[in-house]
């Protein structure tokens, strides 16, 4: 996930005052656990074998891959557009690269495996955005992948984003939101849909400690909130031989699932 600093972590408690509930605006087609188990236990350790294995993935969620080549790395952005009713898109992100340390499961094949069974989740009811869902490359290298990414879009089409929603190292205890870059609107979003859902709300903010593909979009003022598990007691298992699907939970990585795509499909419903 993370370009480590040297900054002490800090865990928030987030709003648990009530809200109404989103749930008649959510429709999304449940994929089973074991699927989603599946597909995150089907990690590669060689970048390459990472991008052909991603790129079987989407193709199995029945979405044709668009390969963007990005400079500076070995291997490239990999994007799955799911068409939407208007030009409005909601962007995607997980990262394809890990470091040479542990086999980059939680960093961020957690995160990148996710996106297939996102699409297929959401591709059967038709949508008012555009989805556009990316792997990205050379994140661990200084957000290389999702620097080029935005910095190809036309600036014209900044506007046209109206969210980017990254996910990063799930499945270590329940998910979390980087509350302190989040979106007020898309963080309150999330809040509804959590608790809805029963999940507990929880943030924790890593501005200190590390960076991620988000901050390419927030550079470019694109709204943007990061799903991730980290918090005091796990995140010494990233950048460690500990990285292994060994370590994650099961039950968290399928609730951090269903979590994501219902706030997609609340998001598609409700963000103008």
């Amino acid at each position: 996930m993370f370009r480590w600093g040297h900054a002490a972590l800090l865990l928030l408690a987030a709003c648990a005052c009530p809200a109404q509930s989103p749930a008649t605006r959510i429709v999304v087609d449940s994929l089973p656990q074991a699927l989603i188990q599946q597909r995150l236990q089907a990690v590669p350790r060689k970048l390459s074998d990472r991008v052909t294995t991603l790129e079987s993935l989407f193709k199995d969620a029945g979405c044709a891959v668009a390969e963007q080549p990005v400079p500076h790395s070995k291997a490239p952005n990999l994007i799955c557009t799911l068409a939407g009713q208007t030009e409005s898109e909601i962007v995607v992100g997980g990262h394809l690269d890990s470091i040479e340390i542990g086999m980059g499961a939680i960093d961020d094949w957690s995160g990148a495996s996710l996106l297939p069974s996102l699409y297929q989740s959401l591709k059967n009811t038709p949508r008012r955005h555009r989805f556009v869902f990316v792997g990205f490359a050379a994140e661990e290298v200084g957000l290389v992948g999702s620097s080029a990414f935005v910095h190809k879009l036309p600036v014209a089409e900044h506007h046209q984003i109206h969210a980017m929603i990254n996910l990063e190292c799930l499945g270590l205890g329940p998910p979390e939101v980087w509350l302190s870059r989040a979106d007020p609107k898309l963080a309150e979003a999330y809040r509804a849909v959590a608790a809805t859902l029963h999940v507990p709300v929880l943030a924790m903010n890593v501005d200190r400690v590390g960076d991620d593909d988000s901050h390419s979009f927030l550079r470019a003022g694109i709204p943007v909130l990061t799903i991730h598990s980290l918090n005091n007691d796990t995140i010494h298992l990233i950048h460690q031989p500990t990285d292994q699907v060994a370590a994650m939970h099961p039950g968290d990585y399928y609730t951090a699932y269903r979590l994501a795509a219902a706030y997609l499909a609340y998001l598609d419903s409700t963000i103008e």
